[in-house]
Protein backbone atom coordinates (compact mmCIF):
# COMPACT_ATOMS: atom_id res chain seq x y z
CA UNK A 1 0.00 0.00 0.00
CA UNK A 2 1.03 3.32 -0.70
CA UNK A 3 2.85 5.51 2.43
CA UNK A 4 0.86 9.23 3.58
CA UNK A 5 1.63 11.61 1.53
CA UNK A 6 2.82 9.81 -1.46
CA UNK A 7 1.35 9.49 -5.26
CA UNK A 8 -0.59 6.26 -5.48
CA UNK A 9 -1.52 4.22 -8.74
CA UNK A 10 -5.79 4.94 -9.62
CA UNK A 11 -5.46 1.11 -10.59
CA UNK A 12 -3.75 -0.71 -7.63
CA UNK A 13 -3.56 1.86 -5.37
CA UNK A 14 0.30 1.38 -4.44
CA UNK A 15 2.98 4.13 -4.55
CA UNK A 16 3.92 4.46 -8.29
CA UNK A 17 7.64 3.34 -8.77
CA UNK A 18 6.46 -0.08 -7.99
CA UNK A 19 2.97 -0.64 -8.53
CA UNK A 20 1.89 -3.64 -10.62
CA UNK A 21 0.11 -1.85 -13.28
CA UNK A 22 3.49 -0.91 -15.32
CA UNK A 23 5.25 1.26 -12.87
CA UNK A 24 5.07 5.22 -12.78
CA UNK A 25 6.52 5.96 -16.22
CA UNK A 26 3.72 4.61 -18.23
CA UNK A 27 1.40 5.62 -15.70
CA UNK A 28 2.47 9.48 -16.00
CA UNK A 29 2.14 9.06 -20.17
CA UNK A 30 -1.23 7.70 -20.32
CA UNK A 31 -2.50 10.35 -17.82
CA UNK A 32 -0.38 13.11 -19.93
CA UNK A 33 -1.91 11.64 -23.11
CA UNK A 34 -5.41 11.79 -21.77
CA UNK A 35 -4.79 14.69 -20.72
CA UNK A 36 -3.63 16.35 -24.17
CA UNK A 37 -6.94 14.31 -25.85
CA UNK A 38 -9.35 15.49 -23.66
CA UNK A 39 -8.74 18.79 -22.41
CA UNK A 40 -11.03 20.06 -19.02
CA UNK A 41 -13.60 22.38 -20.36
CA UNK A 42 -13.72 26.14 -19.75
CA UNK A 43 -15.85 27.16 -17.45
CA UNK A 44 -19.02 28.73 -19.07
CA UNK A 45 -18.71 33.05 -18.90
CA UNK A 46 -16.15 35.28 -17.81
CA UNK A 47 -17.02 35.10 -13.92
CA UNK A 48 -17.55 38.88 -13.82
CA UNK A 49 -20.55 39.59 -11.74
CA UNK A 50 -23.25 41.07 -13.55
CA UNK A 51 -25.73 41.92 -10.85
CA UNK A 52 -22.97 44.31 -9.01
CA UNK A 53 -22.34 45.50 -12.24
CA UNK A 54 -26.02 47.19 -12.93
CA UNK A 55 -26.65 51.12 -12.27
CA UNK A 56 -27.28 51.98 -8.69
CA UNK A 57 -30.91 52.98 -10.28
CA UNK A 58 -31.47 49.25 -10.80
CA UNK A 59 -29.84 47.81 -7.47
CA UNK A 60 -31.92 49.76 -5.47
CA UNK A 61 -35.31 48.70 -7.41
CA UNK A 62 -33.62 45.23 -6.37
CA UNK A 63 -33.30 46.18 -2.65
CA UNK A 64 -37.15 48.08 -2.26
CA UNK A 65 -38.37 44.92 -3.22
CA UNK A 66 -37.02 43.24 -0.24
CA UNK A 67 -39.59 45.12 1.44
CA UNK A 68 -37.57 45.37 4.79
CA UNK A 69 -34.63 47.89 5.82
CA UNK A 70 -32.92 44.96 7.29
CA UNK A 71 -32.75 42.73 4.53
CA UNK A 72 -31.43 45.25 2.33
CA UNK A 73 -28.63 46.53 4.68
CA UNK A 74 -28.08 42.83 5.34
CA UNK A 75 -26.76 42.52 1.59
CA UNK A 76 -24.05 44.50 1.81
CA UNK A 77 -22.26 40.83 3.14
CA UNK A 78 -22.66 39.44 -0.15
CA UNK A 79 -20.60 42.30 -1.91
CA UNK A 80 -19.01 45.61 -1.66
CA UNK A 81 -20.46 47.24 -4.02
CA UNK A 82 -23.71 46.32 -2.48
CA UNK A 83 -22.66 47.86 0.75
CA UNK A 84 -24.21 51.16 1.91
CA UNK A 85 -27.12 51.11 -0.75
CA UNK A 86 -29.75 50.89 1.65
CA UNK A 87 -29.20 54.09 2.65
CA UNK A 88 -30.17 55.54 -0.62
CA UNK A 89 -33.08 53.93 -0.65
CA UNK A 90 -36.61 55.85 -1.19
CA UNK A 91 -38.60 54.50 1.55
CA UNK A 92 -38.19 52.89 4.95
CA UNK A 93 -39.93 49.82 5.61
CA UNK A 94 -39.53 48.05 9.08
CA UNK A 95 -41.15 44.62 9.75
CA UNK A 96 -41.50 42.45 12.50
CA UNK A 97 -39.71 44.97 15.09
CA UNK A 98 -39.45 44.07 19.17
CA UNK A 99 -40.14 47.07 21.58
CA UNK A 100 -36.07 46.68 22.54
CA UNK A 101 -34.97 47.30 18.73
CA UNK A 102 -37.02 49.92 17.69
CA UNK A 103 -35.18 52.92 19.30
CA UNK A 104 -31.81 51.49 17.99
CA UNK A 105 -33.33 51.18 14.80
CA UNK A 106 -35.07 54.32 14.64
CA UNK A 107 -31.87 56.18 16.19
CA UNK A 108 -29.40 54.60 13.02
CA UNK A 109 -31.74 55.33 10.23
CA UNK A 110 -32.58 59.16 11.35
CA UNK A 111 -29.15 59.80 11.13
CA UNK A 112 -28.66 57.83 8.13
CA UNK A 113 -31.98 59.00 6.08
CA UNK A 114 -32.25 63.28 7.43
CA UNK A 115 -32.85 65.20 4.44
CA UNK A 116 -30.47 67.79 5.99
CA UNK A 117 -27.32 65.44 6.20
CA UNK A 118 -28.19 63.89 2.74
CA UNK A 119 -28.77 66.52 -0.25
CA UNK A 120 -31.65 64.59 -1.38
CA UNK A 121 -35.44 64.64 -1.90
CA UNK A 122 -37.17 63.06 2.01
CA UNK A 123 -38.35 59.65 2.45
CA UNK A 124 -41.38 59.27 0.31
CA UNK A 125 -42.54 55.91 2.59
CA UNK A 126 -41.77 55.31 6.51
CA UNK A 127 -43.89 52.02 7.44
CA UNK A 128 -43.16 50.82 10.87
CA UNK A 129 -45.33 47.34 11.82
CA UNK A 130 -44.90 45.47 14.93
CA UNK A 131 -46.54 42.18 15.53
CA UNK A 132 -49.69 42.05 17.63
CA UNK A 133 -48.53 39.72 20.63
CA UNK A 134 -46.04 42.76 21.30
CA UNK A 135 -46.64 46.13 23.45
CA UNK A 136 -44.88 49.29 23.15
CA UNK A 137 -44.84 51.97 25.70
CA UNK A 138 -46.12 55.68 25.22
CA UNK A 139 -42.75 56.36 25.33
CA UNK A 140 -41.22 54.02 22.73
CA UNK A 141 -44.48 55.09 20.43
CA UNK A 142 -43.64 58.84 21.41
CA UNK A 143 -40.06 57.95 19.86
CA UNK A 144 -41.37 56.21 17.16
CA UNK A 145 -43.13 60.09 16.47
CA UNK A 146 -40.23 61.93 16.68
CA UNK A 147 -38.36 59.87 14.05
CA UNK A 148 -41.18 60.64 11.63
CA UNK A 149 -41.06 64.12 12.67
CA UNK A 150 -37.18 63.86 11.99
CA UNK A 151 -37.80 62.11 8.95
CA UNK A 152 -40.38 64.32 7.27
CA UNK A 153 -42.21 61.30 5.08
CA UNK A 154 -44.48 61.85 2.32
CA UNK A 155 -46.43 58.60 3.56
CA UNK A 156 -46.41 57.35 6.84
CA UNK A 157 -47.62 53.89 7.89
CA UNK A 158 -47.84 52.86 11.72
CA UNK A 159 -49.15 49.68 13.19
CA UNK A 160 -47.90 48.99 16.56
CA UNK A 161 -49.98 48.07 20.04
CA UNK A 162 -49.94 49.95 23.46
CA UNK A 163 -49.58 48.50 26.64
CA UNK A 164 -53.00 48.23 27.92
CA UNK A 165 -52.22 48.60 31.28
CA UNK A 166 -50.69 52.12 30.69
CA UNK A 167 -53.12 54.06 28.31
CA UNK A 168 -52.45 57.44 27.89
CA UNK A 169 -53.31 60.09 24.83
CA UNK A 170 -50.25 61.67 22.50
CA UNK A 171 -49.94 64.60 19.99
CA UNK A 172 -48.77 63.66 16.74
CA UNK A 173 -45.59 65.56 15.48
CA UNK A 174 -45.59 68.38 13.12
CA UNK A 175 -45.53 66.96 9.56
CA UNK A 176 -45.55 69.32 7.26
CA UNK A 177 -44.50 67.66 4.07
CA UNK A 178 -46.50 64.05 5.28
CA UNK A 179 -49.15 63.73 2.39
CA UNK A 180 -50.44 60.06 3.65
CA UNK A 181 -50.96 58.70 7.27
CA UNK A 182 -52.20 55.19 8.22
CA UNK A 183 -52.12 54.62 12.25
CA UNK A 184 -53.33 51.39 13.57
CA UNK A 185 -52.28 51.94 17.33
CA UNK A 186 -53.90 50.36 19.71
CA UNK A 187 -54.80 51.43 23.52
CA UNK A 188 -53.80 54.88 23.03
CA UNK A 189 -55.60 58.61 21.95
CA UNK A 190 -54.28 60.78 19.87
CA UNK A 191 -54.50 64.99 18.89
CA UNK A 192 -53.40 66.80 16.04
CA UNK A 193 -50.18 68.87 16.62
CA UNK A 194 -50.81 71.85 18.73
CA UNK A 195 -49.12 74.83 18.87
CA UNK A 196 -49.55 76.70 22.71
CA UNK A 197 -52.75 74.47 23.23
CA UNK A 198 -54.27 75.19 20.10
CA UNK A 199 -54.59 72.52 17.58
CA UNK A 200 -52.33 73.23 14.16
CA UNK A 201 -52.92 72.46 10.50
CA UNK A 202 -51.17 69.49 8.88
CA UNK A 203 -51.07 71.52 5.19
CA UNK A 204 -50.05 68.45 3.48
CA UNK A 205 -52.20 65.70 4.62
CA UNK A 206 -54.72 64.54 2.11
CA UNK A 207 -55.40 61.03 3.23
CA UNK A 208 -55.78 59.45 7.22
CA UNK A 209 -56.63 56.29 7.82
CA UNK A 210 -57.37 55.29 11.05
CA UNK A 211 -57.76 51.56 11.77
CA UNK A 212 -59.47 52.15 15.21
CA UNK A 213 -62.22 54.86 15.46
CA UNK A 214 -60.30 58.11 17.69
CA UNK A 215 -62.82 60.45 18.49
CA UNK A 216 -60.50 63.00 19.95
CA UNK A 217 -58.26 62.89 16.41
CA UNK A 218 -61.52 63.41 14.22
CA UNK A 219 -63.09 65.57 15.46
CA UNK A 220 -59.98 68.32 15.41
CA UNK A 221 -59.19 67.31 11.80
CA UNK A 222 -61.48 70.56 10.79
CA UNK A 223 -58.39 72.50 10.22
CA UNK A 224 -56.78 70.47 8.22
CA UNK A 225 -57.78 72.20 4.96
CA UNK A 226 -55.86 69.82 2.70
CA UNK A 227 -57.54 66.54 4.20
CA UNK A 228 -60.05 65.09 1.18
CA UNK A 229 -59.96 61.53 1.76
CA UNK A 230 -60.94 59.70 5.57
CA UNK A 231 -61.58 55.96 5.90
CA UNK A 232 -62.01 54.92 9.89
CA UNK A 233 -62.66 51.17 10.52
CA UNK A 234 -63.12 49.16 13.46
CA UNK A 235 -65.21 51.59 14.78
CA UNK A 236 -66.59 50.81 18.57
CA UNK A 237 -68.72 53.88 19.63
CA UNK A 238 -72.07 53.46 19.41
CA UNK A 239 -72.25 57.46 18.06
CA UNK A 240 -70.33 58.94 15.34
CA UNK A 241 -69.97 62.69 14.60
CA UNK A 242 -67.89 63.98 12.09
CA UNK A 243 -67.94 67.46 10.76
CA UNK A 244 -65.17 67.95 7.91
CA UNK A 245 -65.97 70.99 5.40
CA UNK A 246 -63.31 70.35 2.88
CA UNK A 247 -63.77 66.31 2.82
CA UNK A 248 -64.46 64.10 -0.57
CA UNK A 249 -64.17 60.88 0.36
CA UNK A 250 -65.35 59.11 3.57
CA UNK A 251 -65.37 55.03 4.23
CA UNK A 252 -66.61 54.39 8.25
CA UNK A 253 -66.93 50.78 9.05
CA UNK A 254 -68.86 49.88 12.20
CA UNK A 255 -68.52 47.14 14.70
CA UNK A 256 -71.25 47.83 16.85
CA UNK A 257 -74.31 48.32 16.70
CA UNK A 258 -75.19 52.35 16.03
CA UNK A 259 -77.39 54.43 17.30
CA UNK A 260 -76.55 57.67 16.32
CA UNK A 261 -74.61 59.21 13.25
CA UNK A 262 -73.93 62.55 12.06
CA UNK A 263 -71.95 63.44 9.25
CA UNK A 264 -71.33 67.32 8.13
CA UNK A 265 -69.26 67.25 4.97
CA UNK A 266 -70.67 69.77 2.07
CA UNK A 267 -67.81 68.99 -0.14
CA UNK A 268 -67.97 65.33 0.27
CA UNK A 269 -68.56 63.05 -3.27
CA UNK A 270 -68.00 59.54 -1.88
CA UNK A 271 -69.66 57.91 0.82
CA UNK A 272 -69.44 54.36 2.36
CA UNK A 273 -70.87 53.40 6.01
CA UNK A 274 -70.51 49.67 7.03
CA UNK A 275 -72.61 47.92 9.81
CA UNK A 276 -71.40 45.25 10.85
CA UNK A 277 -73.57 44.39 13.89
CA UNK A 278 -76.48 46.60 12.49
CA UNK A 279 -78.32 49.26 14.23
CA UNK A 280 -80.76 50.36 16.62
CA UNK A 281 -84.54 50.40 16.60
CA UNK A 282 -84.33 54.30 16.68
CA UNK A 283 -81.32 55.33 14.89
CA UNK A 284 -80.51 58.54 14.55
CA UNK A 285 -79.07 59.02 10.97
CA UNK A 286 -78.19 62.30 9.87
CA UNK A 287 -76.24 63.28 6.61
CA UNK A 288 -75.62 66.43 5.20
CA UNK A 289 -73.59 65.76 1.50
CA UNK A 290 -75.51 67.68 -0.59
CA UNK A 291 -72.89 66.71 -3.64
CA UNK A 292 -72.12 62.44 -2.89
CA UNK A 293 -71.89 60.89 -5.97
CA UNK A 294 -71.07 57.55 -4.88
CA UNK A 295 -72.87 56.57 -2.11
CA UNK A 296 -72.93 53.05 -0.23
CA UNK A 297 -74.65 52.02 3.02
CA UNK A 298 -74.62 48.62 4.16
CA UNK A 299 -76.58 46.89 7.35
CA UNK A 300 -75.41 43.62 8.51
CA UNK A 301 -77.88 42.45 10.98
CA UNK A 302 -78.66 38.38 11.86
CA UNK A 303 -80.90 38.30 14.38
CA UNK A 304 -83.47 40.01 11.70
CA UNK A 305 -87.00 39.74 12.12
CA UNK A 306 -87.91 40.49 8.88
CA UNK A 307 -88.84 36.83 6.93
CA UNK A 308 -90.28 36.26 3.95
CA UNK A 309 -92.51 33.30 5.23
CA UNK A 310 -91.37 30.86 7.32
CA UNK A 311 -88.25 29.96 5.22
CA UNK A 312 -86.22 32.90 4.04
CA UNK A 313 -84.78 35.36 6.32
CA UNK A 314 -83.14 38.86 5.81
CA UNK A 315 -79.33 38.98 7.08
CA UNK A 316 -77.91 42.28 4.89
CA UNK A 317 -78.84 45.08 3.09
CA UNK A 318 -76.58 47.07 0.77
CA UNK A 319 -77.88 50.55 -0.68
CA UNK A 320 -75.38 52.20 -2.90
CA UNK A 321 -75.26 54.28 -6.13
CA UNK A 322 -76.13 52.40 -9.23
CA UNK A 323 -73.28 52.06 -11.96
CA UNK A 324 -73.78 52.99 -15.39
CA UNK A 325 -76.55 50.60 -17.49
CA UNK A 326 -75.20 50.90 -20.93
CA UNK A 327 -78.17 51.92 -23.02
CA UNK A 328 -80.62 50.64 -20.28
CA UNK A 329 -81.81 54.27 -18.81
CA UNK A 330 -81.13 57.88 -19.27
CA UNK A 331 -81.65 58.52 -15.40
CA UNK A 332 -78.58 60.89 -13.81
CA UNK A 333 -76.36 58.18 -11.84
CA UNK A 334 -76.68 60.54 -8.67
CA UNK A 335 -80.64 60.06 -8.69
CA UNK A 336 -80.63 55.71 -8.73
CA UNK A 337 -80.07 53.35 -6.61
CA UNK A 338 -78.78 49.56 -6.39
CA UNK A 339 -80.86 47.35 -3.82
CA UNK A 340 -78.63 44.15 -2.32
CA UNK A 341 -80.24 42.05 -0.50
CA UNK A 342 -78.40 38.85 1.26
CA UNK A 343 -81.17 36.21 1.76
CA UNK A 344 -80.88 32.85 3.54
CA UNK A 345 -83.10 30.07 4.91
CA UNK A 346 -84.25 30.55 8.16
CA UNK A 347 -83.01 28.62 10.98
CA UNK A 348 -85.16 29.75 13.97
CA UNK A 349 -88.73 30.79 14.13
CA UNK A 350 -88.52 34.36 15.61
CA UNK A 351 -91.53 35.09 18.13
CA UNK A 352 -92.52 39.03 18.25
CA UNK A 353 -94.62 40.85 20.27
CA UNK A 354 -97.46 42.80 17.96
CA UNK A 355 -97.52 42.69 14.02
CA UNK A 356 -94.19 42.16 12.49
CA UNK A 357 -92.73 45.12 10.48
CA UNK A 358 -93.16 45.33 6.35
CA UNK A 359 -90.01 44.99 4.02
CA UNK A 360 -90.58 48.54 2.98
CA UNK A 361 -90.64 49.87 6.99
CA UNK A 362 -87.61 47.77 7.84
CA UNK A 363 -85.53 48.76 4.95
CA UNK A 364 -86.37 52.68 5.97
CA UNK A 365 -85.76 52.13 9.33
CA UNK A 366 -82.18 50.96 8.16
CA UNK A 367 -81.60 53.99 6.32
CA UNK A 368 -83.70 56.93 8.00
CA UNK A 369 -82.83 59.59 5.18
CA UNK A 370 -84.53 57.63 2.62
CA UNK A 371 -87.87 58.67 4.60
CA UNK A 372 -87.65 62.00 2.97
CA UNK A 373 -89.12 60.41 -0.53
CA UNK A 374 -90.21 57.09 -1.72
CA UNK A 375 -87.07 55.44 -2.01
CA UNK A 376 -88.62 52.40 -3.56
CA UNK A 377 -88.94 54.72 -6.97
CA UNK A 378 -85.18 55.31 -6.58
CA UNK A 379 -84.04 51.63 -6.98
CA UNK A 380 -83.01 51.19 -10.39
CA UNK A 381 -81.45 47.29 -10.23
CA UNK A 382 -82.30 44.55 -8.06
CA UNK A 383 -79.35 42.10 -6.77
CA UNK A 384 -80.25 39.41 -4.34
CA UNK A 385 -77.69 37.06 -2.86
CA UNK A 386 -79.61 33.36 -2.22
CA UNK A 387 -78.28 31.06 0.47
CA UNK A 388 -79.73 27.87 0.75
CA UNK A 389 -80.06 24.16 1.09
CA UNK A 390 -82.04 23.37 -1.65
CA UNK A 391 -85.75 25.43 -1.25
CA UNK A 392 -87.48 26.98 -4.39
CA UNK A 393 -86.67 30.74 -3.99
CA UNK A 394 -89.12 31.58 -6.98
CA UNK A 395 -92.32 32.87 -4.75
CA UNK A 396 -90.12 35.13 -2.60
CA UNK A 397 -88.10 36.71 -5.86
CA UNK A 398 -91.76 37.33 -7.31
CA UNK A 399 -92.55 38.88 -3.42
CA UNK A 400 -89.75 41.57 -3.85
CA UNK A 401 -90.39 42.10 -7.48
CA UNK A 402 -94.21 42.96 -6.48
CA UNK A 403 -93.38 45.79 -4.02
CA UNK A 404 -90.10 47.03 -6.57
CA UNK A 405 -91.78 47.15 -10.02
CA UNK A 406 -89.58 49.94 -11.33
CA UNK A 407 -86.38 48.37 -11.16
CA UNK A 408 -84.22 48.13 -15.05
CA UNK A 409 -82.28 45.16 -13.71
CA UNK A 410 -82.37 42.16 -11.66
CA UNK A 411 -79.28 39.95 -10.38
CA UNK A 412 -79.81 37.03 -8.43
CA UNK A 413 -76.73 34.68 -7.49
CA UNK A 414 -77.78 31.22 -6.12
CA UNK A 415 -75.11 29.86 -3.44
CA UNK A 416 -76.34 26.40 -2.11
CA UNK A 417 -75.13 25.57 0.92
CA UNK A 418 -75.31 21.89 1.14
CA UNK A 419 -76.61 19.61 -1.52
CA UNK A 420 -79.87 18.17 -0.47
CA UNK A 421 -82.70 16.23 -2.48
CA UNK A 422 -85.66 18.27 -4.14
CA UNK A 423 -88.70 19.47 -2.06
CA UNK A 424 -91.36 17.65 -1.77
CA UNK A 425 -94.48 18.90 -3.72
CA UNK A 426 -96.41 19.76 -0.53
CA UNK A 427 -93.47 21.82 0.22
CA UNK A 428 -94.24 25.62 1.37
CA UNK A 429 -91.75 27.37 -1.09
CA UNK A 430 -93.35 25.27 -4.01
CA UNK A 431 -97.19 25.94 -2.89
CA UNK A 432 -96.80 29.70 -1.22
CA UNK A 433 -98.85 32.02 -3.43
CA UNK A 434 -99.24 29.59 -6.75
CA UNK A 435 -95.99 31.69 -8.01
CA UNK A 436 -95.42 29.77 -11.39
CA UNK A 437 -98.75 31.29 -12.28
CA UNK A 438 -98.60 34.64 -11.11
CA UNK A 439 -97.87 37.59 -13.45
CA UNK A 440 -97.14 40.60 -12.18
CA UNK A 441 -96.27 44.51 -13.69
CA UNK A 442 -92.18 44.81 -14.56
CA UNK A 443 -92.78 47.55 -17.20
CA UNK A 444 -89.07 48.85 -16.92
CA UNK A 445 -87.65 45.46 -16.60
CA UNK A 446 -85.13 44.90 -19.26
CA UNK A 447 -82.27 42.75 -18.32
CA UNK A 448 -81.87 39.60 -15.84
CA UNK A 449 -79.03 38.26 -14.92
CA UNK A 450 -78.87 34.60 -13.24
CA UNK A 451 -75.62 33.02 -11.46
CA UNK A 452 -75.55 29.34 -9.78
CA UNK A 453 -78.76 27.53 -11.73
CA UNK A 454 -78.73 24.16 -11.52
CA UNK A 455 -80.82 23.34 -14.08
CA UNK A 456 -83.79 22.35 -12.57
CA UNK A 457 -87.85 23.16 -13.68
CA UNK A 458 -88.17 26.00 -11.21
CA UNK A 459 -85.21 28.13 -12.91
CA UNK A 460 -87.06 27.30 -15.88
CA UNK A 461 -90.36 28.06 -14.62
CA UNK A 462 -89.25 31.59 -12.86
CA UNK A 463 -87.82 32.67 -16.41
CA UNK A 464 -91.28 31.76 -17.87
CA UNK A 465 -92.93 34.28 -15.07
CA UNK A 466 -90.24 36.70 -16.01
CA UNK A 467 -90.98 36.72 -19.85
CA UNK A 468 -94.80 36.65 -19.22
CA UNK A 469 -94.48 40.00 -16.84
CA UNK A 470 -91.45 42.46 -18.49
CA UNK A 471 -92.71 42.98 -22.13
CA UNK A 472 -89.75 45.33 -22.67
CA UNK A 473 -87.11 42.59 -21.69
CA UNK A 474 -84.17 42.76 -23.80
CA UNK A 475 -81.31 40.39 -22.33
CA UNK A 476 -81.55 37.26 -20.34
CA UNK A 477 -78.32 35.91 -19.10
CA UNK A 478 -78.28 32.41 -16.93
CA UNK A 479 -74.80 30.74 -15.63
CA UNK A 480 -74.04 27.47 -14.17
CA UNK A 481 -72.88 25.85 -11.17
CA UNK A 482 -72.85 22.59 -12.20
CA UNK A 483 -70.31 21.00 -15.02
CA UNK A 484 -72.86 18.01 -16.50
CA UNK A 485 -73.12 18.41 -19.76
CA UNK A 486 -76.16 16.35 -19.86
CA UNK A 487 -77.99 18.57 -18.04
CA UNK A 488 -76.82 21.66 -19.50
CA UNK A 489 -77.65 20.25 -22.95
CA UNK A 490 -81.02 19.82 -21.79
CA UNK A 491 -81.45 22.75 -20.11
CA UNK A 492 -79.88 24.76 -23.09
CA UNK A 493 -82.80 22.85 -25.09
CA UNK A 494 -85.81 24.00 -22.93
CA UNK A 495 -84.55 27.63 -23.08
CA UNK A 496 -84.20 27.54 -27.03
CA UNK A 497 -87.91 26.47 -27.61
CA UNK A 498 -89.02 29.13 -24.88
CA UNK A 499 -87.70 31.62 -26.75
CA UNK A 500 -88.74 31.20 -30.18
CA UNK A 501 -92.17 32.51 -28.85
CA UNK A 502 -89.67 36.00 -28.02
CA UNK A 503 -87.63 36.62 -30.68
CA UNK A 504 -86.29 40.08 -29.27
CA UNK A 505 -84.72 38.90 -26.41
CA UNK A 506 -81.35 38.06 -26.41
CA UNK A 507 -80.53 34.94 -23.96
CA UNK A 508 -76.58 34.06 -23.28
CA UNK A 509 -75.92 30.54 -21.45
CA UNK A 510 -72.23 29.84 -19.92
CA UNK A 511 -70.90 27.20 -18.01
CA UNK A 512 -69.05 27.52 -14.10
CA UNK A 513 -65.99 28.11 -16.28
CA UNK A 514 -67.35 31.25 -17.83
CA UNK A 515 -67.87 29.40 -21.43
CA UNK A 516 -70.48 30.51 -23.70
CA UNK A 517 -72.96 27.59 -24.51
CA UNK A 518 -76.02 29.16 -26.20
CA UNK A 519 -76.56 32.74 -27.41
CA UNK A 520 -79.62 33.55 -29.19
Amino acid sequence: MARPNERCCRRCHRNLPGCSCGGGARHTRRSARLLRRDPEPEPEGDGADRISALHDDVLLQILSRLGCIHAAARTGLLSRRWRGLWARLPGVVLREVTPGSLYVALAHIVVRFRPQARRQPPLSLLDVRAPFYFAFSPHQISSLFDAAAALQPENLVVHVVADADRPCTLTLPRLDRTKSITLDVHNISLLPPQDQGQDMDMPALESLCLRNYDPLLVLRLNKCSALRSLSVSNLRHHNILIVLPFLEELFLLANVRLQHVCIFAPMLKKLTLKARQGVADHLFLQCLVPKVEDFSWQCTDHGSHVSFGDIWSLSMVTIKTSEALVQLQHTPRSNMYTLRLNIGECDKVFVQEGAAPSFQDYISSLFPVANDFHFANKFSVLELCISSWGHVYGAMVLHLLEVYTLIVMLKVDLRKVQARGLCSANCTCIQLNNWRNQTISLAHLKEVEIKGVRGEDYDIDMLKVILRSAAMLERVAFTFSLKSEQRIRHFTSKIHSILKAHPSVECKIYRCSGELVLFA
